[in-house]
Protein backbone atom coordinates (compact mmCIF):
# COMPACT_ATOMS: atom_id res chain seq x y z
CA UNK A 1 0.00 0.00 0.00
CA UNK A 2 1.14 3.25 -0.80
CA UNK A 3 1.86 5.20 2.31
CA UNK A 4 2.34 8.96 1.95
CA UNK A 5 2.73 11.95 4.80
CA UNK A 6 0.77 15.40 5.41
CA UNK A 7 3.77 17.91 5.75
CA UNK A 8 1.15 20.85 7.38
CA UNK A 9 1.85 23.59 9.88
CA UNK A 10 -0.60 24.04 12.91
CA UNK A 11 -0.46 27.08 15.38
CA UNK A 12 -2.59 25.15 17.93
CA UNK A 13 -1.61 27.65 20.80
CA UNK A 14 -2.97 30.34 19.03
CA UNK A 15 -6.84 29.01 19.41
CA UNK A 16 -7.72 30.64 22.74
CA UNK A 17 -6.33 33.82 21.32
CA UNK A 18 -8.66 33.83 18.66
CA UNK A 19 -11.87 32.71 19.93
CA UNK A 20 -10.85 35.59 22.05
CA UNK A 21 -10.77 37.74 19.45
CA UNK A 22 -7.49 39.44 21.21
CA UNK A 23 -6.34 40.60 17.31
CA UNK A 24 -4.30 43.54 19.56
CA UNK A 25 -1.56 41.00 20.26
CA UNK A 26 0.42 38.87 18.15
CA UNK A 27 0.30 34.91 18.54
CA UNK A 28 2.87 33.79 21.46
CA UNK A 29 4.70 32.01 19.06
CA UNK A 30 5.03 32.92 15.57
CA UNK A 31 3.75 31.26 12.84
CA UNK A 32 7.32 31.06 11.21
CA UNK A 33 8.71 29.36 14.03
CA UNK A 34 5.91 26.89 13.79
CA UNK A 35 6.60 26.27 10.08
CA UNK A 36 10.33 26.06 10.66
CA UNK A 37 9.69 23.08 12.47
CA UNK A 38 7.39 21.39 10.02
CA UNK A 39 9.62 22.13 7.33
CA UNK A 40 12.37 20.31 9.49
CA UNK A 41 10.38 17.46 10.29
CA UNK A 42 9.27 17.24 6.44
CA UNK A 43 12.78 16.96 5.31
CA UNK A 44 12.45 13.31 7.27
CA UNK A 45 9.87 11.70 4.75
CA UNK A 46 11.96 11.03 2.15
CA UNK A 47 15.16 9.60 3.97
CA UNK A 48 13.01 7.85 6.23
CA UNK A 49 11.68 5.22 2.69
CA UNK A 50 8.06 6.90 2.77
CA UNK A 51 5.72 7.23 -0.85
CA UNK A 52 4.76 11.14 -0.91
CA UNK A 53 4.64 13.90 1.21
CA UNK A 54 0.82 16.09 0.59
CA UNK A 55 -0.04 19.41 0.97
CA UNK A 56 -3.93 20.93 1.42
CA UNK A 57 -5.42 24.90 1.14
CA UNK A 58 -6.89 26.45 4.32
CA UNK A 59 -6.31 30.77 4.63
CA UNK A 60 -6.88 32.73 7.61
CA UNK A 61 -6.77 30.81 10.89
CA UNK A 62 -3.94 28.86 12.97
CA UNK A 63 -5.77 25.79 11.44
CA UNK A 64 -3.41 24.27 8.63
CA UNK A 65 -1.57 27.44 7.94
CA UNK A 66 -0.96 26.66 4.20
CA UNK A 67 -2.21 28.65 1.24
CA UNK A 68 -1.66 27.31 -1.85
CA UNK A 69 -0.62 24.11 -1.74
CA UNK A 70 0.95 23.93 -5.58
CA UNK A 71 3.44 26.48 -4.06
CA UNK A 72 4.27 24.70 -1.18
CA UNK A 73 4.64 21.08 -3.72
CA UNK A 74 7.26 23.09 -5.75
CA UNK A 75 9.08 23.53 -2.74
CA UNK A 76 9.39 19.87 -2.03
CA UNK A 77 9.52 19.10 -5.55
CA UNK A 78 12.95 20.66 -5.53
CA UNK A 79 14.07 19.28 -2.11
CA UNK A 80 13.25 15.28 -2.83
CA UNK A 81 14.34 13.37 -5.59
CA UNK A 82 12.33 9.89 -5.32
CA UNK A 83 8.95 10.70 -3.80
CA UNK A 84 5.50 11.40 -5.35
CA UNK A 85 3.43 14.86 -4.21
CA UNK A 86 -0.10 14.99 -3.32
CA UNK A 87 -2.99 16.86 -2.75
CA UNK A 88 -5.21 16.76 -0.13
CA UNK A 89 -6.87 18.89 -1.03
CA UNK A 90 -6.82 21.91 -4.14
CA UNK A 91 -9.95 23.84 -2.58
CA UNK A 92 -11.01 24.25 -6.28
CA UNK A 93 -14.04 27.09 -6.11
CA UNK A 94 -11.25 29.12 -4.97
CA UNK A 95 -9.30 28.75 -8.42
CA UNK A 96 -9.47 29.94 -12.08
CA UNK A 97 -9.21 26.72 -13.76
CA UNK A 98 -6.61 28.15 -16.64
CA UNK A 99 -4.63 29.03 -13.63
CA UNK A 100 -5.15 25.72 -11.97
CA UNK A 101 -4.47 23.75 -15.45
CA UNK A 102 -1.34 26.06 -15.90
CA UNK A 103 -0.29 25.48 -12.29
CA UNK A 104 -0.88 21.88 -12.37
CA UNK A 105 1.23 21.53 -15.81
CA UNK A 106 4.28 23.24 -13.74
CA UNK A 107 4.11 20.57 -10.94
CA UNK A 108 4.62 18.26 -13.41
CA UNK A 109 7.04 19.31 -15.09
CA UNK A 110 8.92 19.96 -11.82
CA UNK A 111 8.68 16.65 -10.58
CA UNK A 112 10.74 14.88 -13.14
CA UNK A 113 9.35 12.15 -13.89
CA UNK A 114 7.26 11.74 -10.48
CA UNK A 115 3.88 11.56 -9.82
CA UNK A 116 1.33 14.10 -8.67
CA UNK A 117 -1.80 12.10 -6.59
CA UNK A 118 -4.53 15.02 -7.39
CA UNK A 119 -7.22 15.44 -4.87
CA UNK A 120 -9.64 18.15 -5.15
CA UNK A 121 -11.95 19.61 -2.75
CA UNK A 122 -15.41 21.97 -2.62
CA UNK A 123 -14.41 23.78 1.15
CA UNK A 124 -16.50 24.13 3.74
CA UNK A 125 -15.42 27.15 6.04
CA UNK A 126 -17.51 30.52 5.53
CA UNK A 127 -14.74 32.45 6.36
CA UNK A 128 -12.47 31.53 3.75
CA UNK A 129 -15.50 31.39 1.15
CA UNK A 130 -16.11 35.12 2.54
CA UNK A 131 -12.61 36.35 2.55
CA UNK A 132 -11.76 35.47 -1.04
CA UNK A 133 -14.81 36.59 -2.41
CA UNK A 134 -16.40 33.19 -3.89
CA UNK A 135 -19.94 32.40 -3.55
CA UNK A 136 -20.13 29.32 -1.45
CA UNK A 137 -24.04 28.78 -2.43
CA UNK A 138 -22.30 28.16 -6.20
CA UNK A 139 -19.33 25.90 -5.01
CA UNK A 140 -21.12 22.30 -6.43
CA UNK A 141 -21.43 24.19 -10.06
CA UNK A 142 -18.10 26.03 -9.94
CA UNK A 143 -16.22 23.19 -8.79
CA UNK A 144 -17.93 20.63 -11.28
CA UNK A 145 -17.16 23.26 -13.93
CA UNK A 146 -13.91 23.68 -13.29
CA UNK A 147 -12.75 19.69 -13.31
CA UNK A 148 -14.78 19.88 -17.20
CA UNK A 149 -11.96 22.55 -17.63
CA UNK A 150 -9.15 20.65 -16.08
CA UNK A 151 -10.35 17.71 -17.89
CA UNK A 152 -10.56 19.22 -21.64
CA UNK A 153 -7.31 21.18 -21.00
CA UNK A 154 -5.60 17.68 -19.71
CA UNK A 155 -3.70 16.72 -23.14
CA UNK A 156 -4.87 19.30 -25.37
CA UNK A 157 -2.88 21.42 -27.76
CA UNK A 158 -5.77 23.87 -28.08
CA UNK A 159 -9.43 23.79 -26.10
CA UNK A 160 -12.47 25.91 -25.26
CA UNK A 161 -15.12 25.94 -22.80
CA UNK A 162 -18.04 27.58 -22.22
CA UNK A 163 -20.02 27.35 -19.08
CA UNK A 164 -22.15 29.26 -16.46
CA UNK A 165 -19.22 30.13 -14.33
CA UNK A 166 -16.49 30.23 -16.49
CA UNK A 167 -15.84 31.26 -20.41
CA UNK A 168 -12.94 30.16 -21.77
CA UNK A 169 -11.82 31.36 -25.34
CA UNK A 170 -9.18 29.21 -27.30
CA UNK A 171 -6.36 29.02 -24.94
CA UNK A 172 -3.15 26.74 -24.44
CA UNK A 173 -1.64 25.23 -21.42
CA UNK A 174 2.37 26.04 -21.63
CA UNK A 175 4.65 24.47 -20.56
CA UNK A 176 2.60 21.61 -21.33
CA UNK A 177 3.48 18.57 -18.89
CA UNK A 178 5.09 16.05 -18.98
CA UNK A 179 2.09 12.82 -18.71
CA UNK A 180 0.21 14.94 -20.66
CA UNK A 181 -3.32 13.49 -20.68
CA UNK A 182 -2.43 11.88 -17.75
CA UNK A 183 -2.76 14.81 -15.13
CA UNK A 184 -6.47 14.21 -14.40
CA UNK A 185 -7.19 10.21 -14.98
CA UNK A 186 -7.60 9.89 -11.09
CA UNK A 187 -8.32 12.59 -9.41
CA UNK A 188 -10.07 11.71 -5.99
CA UNK A 189 -12.89 13.93 -4.52
CA UNK A 190 -13.01 15.00 -0.55
CA UNK A 191 -16.44 14.41 0.07
CA UNK A 192 -18.98 14.23 3.59
CA UNK A 193 -22.14 14.82 2.29
CA UNK A 194 -24.43 12.34 0.04
CA UNK A 195 -25.00 15.14 -2.42
CA UNK A 196 -21.05 15.72 -2.78
CA UNK A 197 -20.58 11.76 -3.39
CA UNK A 198 -23.24 11.81 -6.01
CA UNK A 199 -21.82 14.51 -7.40
CA UNK A 200 -18.19 13.15 -7.74
CA UNK A 201 -19.52 9.94 -8.56
CA UNK A 202 -21.46 10.76 -11.48
CA UNK A 203 -18.56 12.65 -12.79
CA UNK A 204 -16.29 9.86 -12.37
CA UNK A 205 -14.44 10.61 -10.02
CA UNK A 206 -12.79 9.07 -7.19
CA UNK A 207 -12.94 9.10 -3.58
CA UNK A 208 -10.69 11.11 -0.76
CA UNK A 209 -11.59 11.70 2.82
CA UNK A 210 -10.82 11.64 6.23
CA UNK A 211 -11.22 8.36 8.73
CA UNK A 212 -12.98 10.33 10.91
CA UNK A 213 -15.87 7.85 12.35
CA UNK A 214 -16.13 4.43 13.02
CA UNK A 215 -15.20 1.37 10.71
CA UNK A 216 -19.12 0.72 10.35
CA UNK A 217 -20.33 4.39 8.46
CA UNK A 218 -17.23 4.48 6.78
CA UNK A 219 -17.71 1.22 4.94
CA UNK A 220 -21.28 2.46 4.47
CA UNK A 221 -20.46 5.46 2.60
CA UNK A 222 -17.83 4.41 0.36
CA UNK A 223 -20.28 1.50 -0.41
CA UNK A 224 -22.61 4.29 -1.37
CA UNK A 225 -20.60 5.91 -3.76
CA UNK A 226 -19.50 2.60 -5.47
CA UNK A 227 -23.43 1.83 -6.18
CA UNK A 228 -23.51 4.97 -7.86
CA UNK A 229 -20.75 4.15 -10.10
CA UNK A 230 -21.93 0.64 -10.40
CA UNK A 231 -25.09 2.19 -12.17
CA UNK A 232 -22.63 4.01 -14.29
CA UNK A 233 -20.97 1.06 -15.25
CA UNK A 234 -17.88 1.95 -13.30
CA UNK A 235 -15.49 0.07 -11.28
CA UNK A 236 -15.53 0.25 -7.43
CA UNK A 237 -13.83 3.51 -6.51
CA UNK A 238 -10.47 2.82 -3.77
CA UNK A 239 -10.48 5.76 -1.70
CA UNK A 240 -7.30 7.51 -0.38
CA UNK A 241 -7.90 8.22 3.24
CA UNK A 242 -6.21 10.85 5.54
CA UNK A 243 -5.23 9.67 9.02
CA UNK A 244 -3.68 10.91 12.35
CA UNK A 245 -1.18 8.86 13.65
CA UNK A 246 1.19 8.83 17.00
CA UNK A 247 3.58 5.44 17.07
CA UNK A 248 5.13 4.33 20.56
CA UNK A 249 7.04 2.06 22.08
CA UNK A 250 4.30 1.27 25.41
CA UNK A 251 0.85 1.83 25.24
CA UNK A 252 1.06 3.88 28.05
CA UNK A 253 3.19 6.27 26.28
CA UNK A 254 1.12 6.27 23.17
CA UNK A 255 -2.08 7.65 25.28
CA UNK A 256 -0.37 11.05 24.73
CA UNK A 257 -1.47 10.98 21.13
CA UNK A 258 -5.10 10.91 21.99
CA UNK A 259 -4.40 14.11 23.83
CA UNK A 260 -2.94 15.42 21.12
CA UNK A 261 -5.68 14.29 18.78
CA UNK A 262 -8.73 15.61 20.93
CA UNK A 263 -6.44 19.07 20.66
CA UNK A 264 -6.74 18.77 16.80
CA UNK A 265 -10.76 17.67 16.88
CA UNK A 266 -10.94 21.08 18.76
CA UNK A 267 -8.96 22.59 15.89
CA UNK A 268 -11.02 21.10 13.40
CA UNK A 269 -14.41 22.54 15.35
CA UNK A 270 -12.95 25.97 16.28
CA UNK A 271 -11.89 26.58 12.25
CA UNK A 272 -14.85 25.16 10.57
CA UNK A 273 -17.94 25.51 12.79
CA UNK A 274 -17.29 28.54 15.37
CA UNK A 275 -14.58 30.75 14.86
CA UNK A 276 -15.60 33.77 13.15
CA UNK A 277 -19.23 33.25 13.86
CA UNK A 278 -20.38 31.13 11.11
CA UNK A 279 -23.83 30.09 9.88
CA UNK A 280 -24.64 27.77 7.32
CA UNK A 281 -28.56 28.20 7.88
CA UNK A 282 -29.82 28.71 4.83
CA UNK A 283 -26.67 28.11 2.86
CA UNK A 284 -27.87 26.33 -0.38
CA UNK A 285 -25.51 23.47 -0.70
CA UNK A 286 -24.04 23.66 2.80
CA UNK A 287 -26.93 21.35 4.64
CA UNK A 288 -24.96 18.57 6.00
CA UNK A 289 -22.98 21.20 7.30
CA UNK A 290 -25.36 23.32 9.50
CA UNK A 291 -26.79 19.57 10.94
CA UNK A 292 -22.74 19.29 11.90
CA UNK A 293 -22.52 22.60 13.51
CA UNK A 294 -25.45 21.81 15.56
CA UNK A 295 -24.24 18.89 17.01
CA UNK A 296 -22.66 18.35 20.22
CA UNK A 297 -19.28 16.77 19.00
CA UNK A 298 -18.22 15.79 22.23
CA UNK A 299 -14.46 15.68 21.90
CA UNK A 300 -13.49 14.15 24.75
CA UNK A 301 -14.50 10.58 25.20
CA UNK A 302 -17.05 11.26 22.14
CA UNK A 303 -14.60 11.94 19.65
CA UNK A 304 -11.87 9.57 20.68
CA UNK A 305 -13.95 6.98 22.18
CA UNK A 306 -15.58 6.72 18.61
CA UNK A 307 -12.30 6.73 16.47
CA UNK A 308 -9.63 4.47 18.74
CA UNK A 309 -10.64 2.13 15.99
CA UNK A 310 -9.39 3.99 13.00
CA UNK A 311 -6.37 6.00 14.19
CA UNK A 312 -3.27 4.72 14.26
CA UNK A 313 -2.50 5.89 17.49
CA UNK A 314 -0.57 3.20 19.51
CA UNK A 315 2.45 0.76 19.44
CA UNK A 316 3.88 -0.32 16.01
CA UNK A 317 1.59 -3.81 16.52
CA UNK A 318 -1.55 -2.00 17.02
CA UNK A 319 -0.79 0.35 14.44
CA UNK A 320 -0.04 -2.48 12.05
CA UNK A 321 -3.30 -4.10 13.03
CA UNK A 322 -5.27 -1.14 12.68
CA UNK A 323 -4.23 0.21 9.51
CA UNK A 324 -4.70 -3.55 8.16
CA UNK A 325 -8.50 -3.02 9.48
CA UNK A 326 -9.69 -0.29 8.19
CA UNK A 327 -8.24 -1.22 4.76
CA UNK A 328 -10.13 -4.00 4.65
CA UNK A 329 -13.45 -2.17 5.65
CA UNK A 330 -12.69 0.66 3.18
CA UNK A 331 -10.95 -0.86 0.33
CA UNK A 332 -8.30 1.68 1.04
CA UNK A 333 -5.90 2.37 -1.72
CA UNK A 334 -3.29 4.88 -0.20
CA UNK A 335 -3.03 6.19 3.15
CA UNK A 336 -1.72 9.82 4.51
CA UNK A 337 -0.64 10.42 7.69
CA UNK A 338 -0.97 13.61 9.67
CA UNK A 339 2.22 13.20 11.72
CA UNK A 340 2.68 16.57 13.71
CA UNK A 341 -0.57 17.93 15.35
CA UNK A 342 -2.62 19.20 18.11
CA UNK A 343 0.37 20.82 19.70
CA UNK A 344 2.34 17.89 19.51
CA UNK A 345 5.92 18.58 20.46
CA UNK A 346 8.09 18.36 17.49
CA UNK A 347 10.63 15.74 18.98
CA UNK A 348 8.09 14.03 20.05
CA UNK A 349 6.45 14.11 16.19
CA UNK A 350 9.86 13.04 15.02
CA UNK A 351 10.27 10.28 17.45
CA UNK A 352 6.95 9.00 16.32
CA UNK A 353 7.59 9.36 12.51
CA UNK A 354 11.37 7.41 13.00
CA UNK A 355 9.76 4.51 14.82
CA UNK A 356 6.37 4.25 12.29
CA UNK A 357 9.13 4.13 9.39
CA UNK A 358 11.66 1.77 11.25
CA UNK A 359 8.90 -0.67 12.90
CA UNK A 360 5.50 -0.39 10.67
CA UNK A 361 6.29 1.55 7.38
CA UNK A 362 7.74 -1.91 5.82
CA UNK A 363 4.49 -3.82 6.54
CA UNK A 364 2.34 -1.02 5.51
CA UNK A 365 4.30 -0.82 1.91
CA UNK A 366 4.00 -4.84 1.80
CA UNK A 367 0.10 -5.11 2.78
CA UNK A 368 -2.37 -6.08 -0.49
CA UNK A 369 -5.20 -3.86 -0.99
CA UNK A 370 -7.98 -5.44 -2.11
CA UNK A 371 -11.64 -4.33 -2.52
CA UNK A 372 -13.90 -5.52 0.20
CA UNK A 373 -16.98 -7.08 -1.31
CA UNK A 374 -19.22 -4.73 1.30
CA UNK A 375 -17.91 -1.51 -0.21
CA UNK A 376 -18.20 -2.64 -3.97
CA UNK A 377 -21.61 -1.70 -4.27
CA UNK A 378 -24.60 -2.98 -6.43
CA UNK A 379 -25.57 -1.78 -9.47
CA UNK A 380 -28.76 -0.84 -10.25
CA UNK A 381 -31.90 -3.51 -11.26
CA UNK A 382 -34.28 -2.59 -13.97
CA UNK A 383 -37.90 -3.20 -12.77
Amino acid sequence: MHCGVMVTGYNQGDWPRLMAGEYDRPPDVPDAEHFDNTLRLGELVEPLGFDSIWATEHYGSAYSMQPNPLQYLAYWAGRTQRIDLGTAVVVVPWWNPVRLASELAMIDILLKGRRLHLGLGRGVSRHEYASLGVDQEASHAIFHEIVDVLRAADGAERFEYHGEHFDVPPTSIRPQPRHKGELTRNIKVAAASAASYRLAAERGLGLMFTASDDTERMTGAVANFNTIRAGLGLPPAQPTTLLWMYCAETEAEAEEGWTWYANQMRAVQYHYFEWGDPNFEGVKGMEHYTQMQTADIAVGDGIVGRHRATQPIGTPEQIIERLRSVQWAISLEEVVLHFFYGGMPPEKAEASLRLFAREVLPAVQAMETPVNPATAGRPAVDA
